[in-house]
């Protein structure tokens, strides 16, 4: 029963895989027939030449994107409704926010790929590493700080951390009104960066968030097909 359930499941992811691929040869204009190594470097060139257009902007479309995941989710309704109902010395559903939006700013680093790579030498700049290309990308500190904070309501000071006085400290926030005028501020970080871009600019980064999931869709379905390759092999050599 068990092999006939997942020979069921290999067909069907399968045959998931090569209606994928077909449709993603035809977009590529591609007529011979492939072998997966062949489609991930294609996928790869694609990015990789994403990646040089960006190359320069990746903090900002890093803040861009985190922040529209912010407010398109429910997390920034979820940090209002908790701070608004925080008692003194209760801090009842704040380890649940928290790992919502840690949730958000992982899920926005695995969209583009990369891994952060936090510097311990003052003296090397902390940097973004495609784990599609392998290509090193400058970060700025505002990103960074999103992505090392692993508590959203421990706040930084602002500024550059490099003109800053040995004493300035970060603070632990949770007034609404703060929180209503980060919400405030983050939109107008988003229609800021949508105005201060061209159409073509914008539509160029739709097309590359496009081919992004069209790499991870393809990867995980390769793995998936593996797998299952994989068990349905175990089942043959089982000896009962």
């Amino acid at each position: 029963m068990s092999e006939n359930k997942n020979q069921t499941n290999l067909l069907t992811i399968e045959d998931f895989f090569k209606m994928f691929k077909d449709n993603l040869k035809k977009e590529l204009n591609i007529y011979e027939n492939l072998e997966n190594n062949e489609y991930i470097e294609l996928l790869t060139s694609i990015i990789n030449e994403y990646e040089s257009e960006f190359y320069n902007d990746f903090s900002e479309i890093f803040t861009y994107n985190y922040y529209q995941n912010l407010l398109n989710s429910n997390v920034m309704d979820q940090i209002l409704k908790f701070v608004q109902n925080k008692i003194a010395l209760n801090n009842t559903g704040k380890e649940k926010v928290i790992k919502k939006e840690r949730t958000i700013c992982q899920d926005t680093l695995y969209l583009y790929g990369f891994d952060y790579m936090n510097s311990k030498n003052s003296e090397i700049e902390s940097k973004f590493v495609s784990k599609i290309t392998g290509k090193d990308i400058p970060v700025n500190y505002k990103a960074a700080q999103i992505i090392t904070n692993n508590d959203l309501f421990f706040r930084p000071p602002k500024g550059d951390p490099k003109l800053r006085g040995p004493h300035v400290s970060y603070t632990i926030e949770y007034s609404l009104d703060y929180w209503l005028k980060f919400k405030s501020q983050i939109s107008d970080y988003i229609n800021a960066f949508e105005n201060s871009h061209s159409k073509d600019y914008l539509d160029d980064l739709k097309d590359y968030r496009y081919w992004l999931n069209k790499y991870h869709t393809f990867i995980n379905l390769l793995n998936q097909t593996n797998t299952l390759n994989e068990m349905k092999e175990g089942d043959k050599h089982v000896k009962y």
